[in-house]
């Protein structure tokens, strides 16, 4: 996962410039300024991580990756990318 003319900083405290990864599967990218939720769909990169392994089922998915504040307040469709992707059985 990369970010560009951003920084990567872990959540926690609000740093202009600065941000953490989220990856919402199956989701659009979240409005700007709109808290991104915890749940299943939409995965936490709060340590600042730029790699994850998923364990999805098969089938079609569409991925989107969502870059946000420290408090997790989405910045917006600019700072978003989304792939389809289909996993297949083993």
């Amino acid at each position: 996962m990369v970010v560009e003319e951003m920084k990567i900083k872990p959540a926690g405290e609000i740093v202009e410039g600065t941000g953490h990864h989220h990856l919402l599967i199956n989701e659009d990218f979240t409005p700007a300024g709109q808290v991104i939720p915890t749940d299943d769909a939409h995965r936490h990169f709060g340590k600042g991580q730029t790699e994850a392994v998923l364990d999805l089922p098969p089938g079609s998915y569409k991925l989107t990756l969502q870059f946000a504040d420290g408090l997790h307040r989405s910045y917006g469709k600019e700072l978003s990318a989304t792939i389809n992707i289909k996993v297949a059985s083993k």
